[in-house]
């Protein structure tokens, strides 16, 4: 019995330590352990045959050879195989432009997979969609060398030919030739640029930053593409310079974030900013500063003054601090943004900015006065609240801190 058991044993260690030398003969076991033995051999040889298949996936080896059906061992083995292998044909069914496939059976790398096609698909709309445009612009250049030459001197963009190789300028058209000869390092920087570059494709559009010492900026858009020129290969580069559309648009995204009387930041940007801070859980004081008698100084002195009113407080809250974010929320209202700043500094910094409206020097001589009220929320980084409600307090606040002026008046 001990004899059999041990022979055994030393089998099945074999058979997960070393495959190679499992061996067991089932004549040498004594008759009532026999059919045990038979059924190890079975046991052993899938778990062998799975262990083998295993390795194979691990490898990433989609092997046609599967273990047989009647192997239990290797079923869920099986199963990912098989999705595997279909995962795989998916793979080759988009690397040839099919981004309608999908995968819904393997969890959170589903989802992850679907997007990456989903923008894969999308940027191949933008790119066929970029290149369509290039190519309709630029059809009969790419008929032959000779109409290239000529239509080239007739685009507004700058165009140059390279040797691939070689990167010898085969040929320009004037407005190229100018910026080279105007500029020692023109194409050189270009081609660092493009070198550094993962062309998706040929024909994918880069936009570069110029640099100019004692100069301003320039943004250049770059198109690239592959030609035989006389025999050889060949790169056109297409060169716009974007400089004064992008200043353009920069200007114009300067100006969305910006309130065009007093020129802090506007109600969007305070509230982009406000939600910004409390989703990276920043430690910051909210500050809702209303202005007093604003309507009666625009009724009884014109809007004129009461713009002039504003500006003015505008002018002392930008002074709250370097890093403030000030923002004008309303007519009369602002708030303002200051991050690691505690309840006492807060107020310490509006009294002073109230003091320096109340002396300002305008309203020396006119029949009104300048005053603001304002409340103060302190956010912490355990902070749930969100912004509306967070507003909603500091508003209260100002009012509270509005009724104890109007009191302190009377009395």
């Amino acid at each position: 019995m001990e004899t059999t058991a041990d022979a055994l044993f030393e089998y099945l260690r074999n058979v997960i330590y070393n495959p190679e030398n499992a061996k067991l003969n089932t004549e040498d076991l004594s008759a009532e352990f026999r059919d045990l033995g038979e059924g190890l051999q079975y046991f052993a040889d899938c778990v062998i045959v799975t262990k083998a298949f295993a390795q194979a996936l691990s490898r990433g080896e989609l092997i046609d050879a599967l273990p047989p059906s009647g192997n239990e061992i290797a079923a869920p083995l099986k199963s990912l195989h098989a999705s595997l292998k279909h995962l795989t044909w998916q793979a080759q069914q988009i690397a040839q432009g099919d981004y309608n496939q999908r995968v819904d059976f393997m969890g959170e790398f589903s989802d992850a997979f679907n997007l990456m096609v989903e923008q894969l698909a999308e940027r191949q709309k933008k790119l066929e969609s970029k290149i369509n445009e290039i190519q309709s612009k630029t059809n009969s250049l790419e008929q032959s060398n000779r109409l290239l030459t000529t239509l080239m001197h007739n685009v507004p963009q700058q165009i140059i030919v390279t040797d691939r190789n070689t990167r010898e300028i085969l040929l320009m058209n004037e407005i190229a030739a100018n910026e080279v000869n105007n500029n020692a390092d023109y194409f050189e920087r270009i081609l660092h640029h493009v070198d550094n570059k993962d062309y998706v494709d040929y024909g994918s559009e880069i936009e570069i930053t110029y640099f100019q010492h004692g100069k301003r900026n320039r943004y250049l858009r770059i198109n690239a593409f592959l030609v035989e020129w006389n025999n050889s290969n060949a790169e056109i580069f297409v060169i716009n310079d974007v400089t004064a559309t992008k200043t353009k648009i920069d200007s114009l995204e300067s100006h969305a974030y910006y309130d065009s009387i007093t020129r802090l930041y506007n109600r969007a940007f305070g509230m982009m900013t406000l939600n910004k801070w409390l989703d990276e859980k920043k430690q910051f004081v909210l500050i809702f500063a209303d202005l007093d008698s604003l309507k009666y100084v625009n009724d009884a002195f014109g809007h004129n003054e009461g713009d002039i009113y504003i500006i003015n407080a505008a002018k002392y809250l930008r002074e709250f601090s370097e890093s403030a974010v000030v923002s004008r929320v309303g007519g009369d209202e602002f708030i303002v943004l200051a991050q690691d700043i505690y309840y006492d500094e807060a107020t310490k910094k509006m009294d002073e900015v109230l003091n320096k409206l109340q002396n300002d020097e305008y309203i020396r001589e006119n029949p009104y006065s300048y005053s603001m009220s304002y409340g103060i929320a302190v956010i912490g980084k355990e902070n749930e609240l969100g912004a509306s409600d967070l507003l909603s307090i500091a508003d209260e606040r100002m009012y509270e801190n509005k009724r104890w002026r109007k009191r302190t008046r009377s009395n």
